[in-house]
């Protein structure tokens, strides 16, 4: 790397992580004095607040990352200008387009780490921050929903289970109907009963549960007639291999998932015949989302281009605060297609990316050498 673009990259980093600081603060304090009064009449514990207050801290990192991206870059740059160290560089046969170089280098390498942070630290810090809000000062209990009634699962043996009742926290569910097709979706056979119960094997595994039927019946058909009927009082099936956390459904919000727990509670909602059109929007925008930081930094250069003069530095400022927030009413406006199937989840979560994506090429390859 050469000494121009460790000292580009040195004074983005700094100035990025200055202006992400303060963002970070500037949040902080709204957030306390609109929170504070209710809070206190609970008279929580102190540490308590303050670990509620410290845990928001990743979900503001990852919100205004772009921002701070985009602000550190137009900073930078104006800087420069102002130093006359543009001229210098451009005397010396590096074009402007060239300089953005380290400043792309550092927008993936936050991009990659935002990606990781994201789907590590902050769902770990939003689930435990909303655990703290409702269990330790509302003193509100909290628990998936682990009980419902009318459940229809389907698994990857095309069987067809309905389940009347599930009581999640005892491991049991009542009015039991599975049933069995053939690869032709004939009905082969069909399994009633009265209740069922999950019981850990002899070594204790929770992930090995059994599920054992009582009080029941099992029917056969042979080209939708019956050829057998046989009675049960206590029945296992070896190859029925469902698990309550198949039927419980989360409470936790997308924010306090990581992509792996949304894609598994994705299929669970599948198997269940639930609708989860939003869970898929929502999984892939944890995907697209970090990658506006490299998106904002194509903007970067045009809006420089702005603050030549010294009048037009507040109106440059003032649109990379606008883009920032058309960016995020533009996310918001593909999720809700997606959320309403009228763009794939995919192309929900990316529509905001591909749109500024092209938008920042276009004014990059405007911008004068």
């Amino acid at each position: 790397m050469k000494i121009i673009d460790k000292y580009l990259f040195k004074s983005f980093a700094r100035l990025y992580l200055v202006i992400l600081a303060s963002f970070a603060a500037i949040f902080m304090v709204i957030d306390f004095f609109e929170k504070w009064s209710r809070f206190f009449s609970e008279e929580p514990a102190f540490l308590d607040v303050v670990s509620y207050f410290f845990l928001r801290i990743p979900y503001i990192v990852v919100l205004s990352s772009p921002v701070a991206i985009l602000l550190a870059g137009l900073f930078l740059m104006q800087y420069m200008g102002k130093h006359n160290e543009t001229v210098a560089i451009r005397s010396a046969g590096i074009s402007i387009k060239r300089m953005s170089v380290p400043l792309f280098a550092f927008g993936f390498l936050v991009t990659i780490l935002l990606f990781v942070f994201g789907d590590t630290i902050m769902p770990w810090a939003e689930d435990t921050r909303v655990y703290i809000e409702r269990v330790k000062i509302k003193n509100q209990k909290r628990s998936d929903i682990r009980v419902r009634s009318d459940i229809q699962y389907k698994d990857d043996k095309n069987r067809l289970y309905y389940i009347g009742f599930l009581d999640g926290y005892k491991n049991k569910i009542k009015n039991i109907e599975i049933s069995v097709f053939n690869d032709n979706n004939q009905i082969v056979k069909e399994i009633h009963a009265e209740h069922g119960i999950w019981k850990a094997d002899s070594f204790g595994i929770e992930k090995e549960m059994k599920l054992t039927f009582y009080n029941g019946y099992i029917r056969e058909f042979d080209n939708n007639k019956i050829i057998s009927y046989t009675n049960f009082e206590e029945q296992f099936f070896d190859d029925i291999h469902i698990q309550p956390q198949d039927l419980v459904k989360s409470t936790k919000k997308p924010d306090e998932m990581t992509v792996f727990e949304l894609h598994d509670y994705v299929e669970r909602l599948r198997r269940i015949g639930e609708k989860h059109q939003k869970e898929l929007v929502e999984m892939n925008l944890k995907l697209a989302y970090p990658f506006v930081n490299m998106i904002m930094i194509l903007f970067c250069i045009p809006l420089a281009t702005l603050s030549k003069r010294g009048k037009s530095r507040g109106i440059s400022f003032v649109i990379a605060i606008a883009i920032c927030f058309l960016y995020i009413s533009m996310v918001r406006f593909g999720q809700s297609l997606g959320y309403n199937e009228l763009l794939s989840p995919v192309m929900a979560a990316w529509f905001a990316n591909i749109i500024f994506c092209a938008l920042g090429l276009i004014g990059l390859f405007r911008t004068s050498t």
